[in-house]
């Protein structure tokens, strides 16, 4: 994967020149629209949280299956829960997925912003209660190119997730065909409206174990396009053509607090802002945590499917 990072030595102005560097990239070329990822711990693949409960299992049969069925597990007992209830609206399958995810349900999504500053915070304050603590390593702010027309998937599509025996019914998961799909949800939260949020989804790409993401997005080979395009911004012989469907760029921990301060001075956002507190909805946050990453596979899918070879 294509990565960059500023020359500066000086943390501040490399912070100033991370900003600058997406912003560049986010509003110059215009056959190019990027999706927005910040991570603030740069050691973690690009993946989304059902992929990597699924990943953790060794030696799985069948793993995009088991991604399906601990997905639609997870769906059974949110609506058992009543969590599929959104005012007058009984949300569909993606929509409650995304519902989850914005607090912390490990689902098949991924989520992505239309704006570098909001992916750009999520690399700079590891969380609400403290900011700082992963000030100590790099993170990475994700450039995920956005898919095509023809592979967007609207915000209340009524599918099922998946359907494990009927085929008469076509799910999401049908359509899928190997590829990677732009889902916009619903405004469904104050979190995902002001996160300007949005999410990608396709098939976990079992046979990638060690790229740098289990999605099957092209990772590009050749020269590094995006080094040379940020090497020359403002030229006017500035042609190189992106070669890839994701790049990368670097952030170290001592730039961090610096991020902090300029997006906070400069953005209007904050952490009361970015995170606000669902007080509508107070159980969805406690089951949605209880359904993260770290929640063990055997609980929700039967042991007879995740048998190992």
């Amino acid at each position: 994967m294509f990565e960059w990072t500023s020359p500066s030595s000086n943390a501040e102005q490399a912070a100033r020149d991370l900003i600058s560097a997406a912003s560049y990239l986010h509003t110059t070329f215009k056959d190019e629209i990027w999706l927005w990822r910040g991570q603030a711990d740069g050691r973690f693949r690009l993946t989304p949280g059902m992929h990597s409960r699924v990943m953790n299992v060794s030696r799985l049969k069948e793993p995009d299956r088991i991604v399906n069925l601990a997905t639609n597990h997870l769906l059974e007992r949110a609506r058992e829960s009543r969590l599929d209830v959104h005012g007058d609206t009984r949300l569909p399958d993606l929509a409650l997925l995304a519902h989850l995810q914005h607090y912390g349900a490990a689902t098949p999504l991924l989520d992505v912003s239309t704006d570098p500053l909001i992916a750009l915070w999520m690399v700079a304050f590891a969380g609400p209660d403290e900011p700082d603590l992963l000030d100590n390593v790099t993170g990475l702010l994700y450039g995920i190119r956005k898919p095509p027309r023809s592979r967007w998937i609207s915000a209340l599509d009524g599918r099922k997730f998946h359907l494990e025996d009927d085929s008469k019914h076509p799910s999401v998961v049908d359509s899928l065909r190997g590829q990677v799909w732009w889902y916009e949800a619903p405004d469904v939260t104050e979190r995902l409206r002001i996160q300007r949020g949005s999410f990608l989804l396709g098939p976990l790409d079992s046979a990638a174990k060690n790229s740098f993401s289990s999605l099957p997005l092209k990772e590009g080979s050749g020269d590094n396009w995006l080094e040379t395009r940020l090497k020359k911004r403002g030229q006017t012989s500035n042609t190189a053509r992106s070669s890839s469907d994701v790049f990368a760029m670097r952030v170290r921990g001592s730039l961090k607090k610096h991020l902090r301060r300029l997006l906070e001075d400069r953005s209007g956002l904050s952490i009361s802002t970015v995170y606000p507190t669902p007080w509508n909805r107070p159980m969805i946050e406690s089951f949605s945590k209880g359904y993260g990453r770290g929640r063990r596979l055997e609980l929700d899918v039967n042991p007879s499917f995740i048998a190992e070879d």
